[in-house]
């Protein structure tokens, strides 16, 4: 089984997730009159409770490697 990263995956990948992050704007601010300020509180706050969780496993397997 192959290891490597596809690089045209990771290309797509990022394309399609900027292209989904311009929509969600689009429709935040004009379906649902959101400011910019106010678009950019909320995508603080959910990559925060997006990182959270990642940041947690990463702390708590590296102690476990500790003892």
């Amino acid at each position: 089984m192959d290891n490597r990263i596809d690089f045209a995956g990771v290309v797509v990948a990022v394309c399609v997730a900027a292209y989904v992050a311009i929509m969600l704007v689009y429709v935040a601010r004009n379906d649902l009159g959101l400011t910019g300020t106010e678009i950019r509180h909320f995508a603080v706050i959910a990559a925060l409770f997006l990182a959270l969780p990642v940041a947690i496993d990463f702390v708590r397997a590296r102690t476990d490697k500790v003892r």
